[in-house]
């Protein structure tokens, strides 16, 4: 026998229906009552239940890390250095030339600042930690790195 879904009585809470007559089962705090159930079933015959085997999953976790933390930001420093070559290439006016300046240093914030937000709204937050990595743990290495060197060489 095929299950159906039961109705679902709705009582405005005060003991009276839409037309003036009070509801059998309605309490005065009820506002919904009966239960509710799904309308299709489970297996391939119903439209609401995806076969698990064919659901795609998307990239791990570690992969949108690595994404934000090496492709992305070579990105950005590409873009940047291509707008630094199209206002040295000196075809343009002052204006434009400058434009194009103003855009090569903005890339950077703009790049950084949108994909992690992106990345937190999307909900793929490792994508994020990737690029906070690249914004953050890289210089903080080099900066180590740097005075690692001028101690080694006897600087201080």
């Amino acid at each position: 026998m095929e299950e159906r879904p039961e109705a679902i009585e709705i009582s405005p809470g005060d003991d009276e229906g839409p037309w003036g007559e009070g509801s059998a089962s309605a309490t005065s705090e009820t506002l919904l009552s009966g239960d509710v159930t799904s309308f299709g079933g489970e297996g391939e015959n119903s439209p609401y239940w995806a076969d698990p085997n064919t659901e795609s999953k998307g990239l791990s976790n570690g992969a949108w890390f690595a994404i934000g933390l090496i492709p992305t930001p070579i990105a950005m420093w590409m873009t940047s250095f291509l707008f630094v070559i199209i206002a040295e290439s000196g075809s343009q006016s002052g204006f434009l030339e400058e434009l194009f300046f103003t855009l090569s240093w903005l890339v950077w914030p703009i790049g950084l600042i949108g994909g992690i937000v992106w990345s937190f709204v999307r909900g793929n937050k490792y994508f994020a930690f990737g690029l906070l990595t690249t914004l953050i743990g890289l210089p903080a290495v080099l900066f180590l790195a740097l005075i690692a060197f001028l101690i080694s060489m006897g600087a201080f």
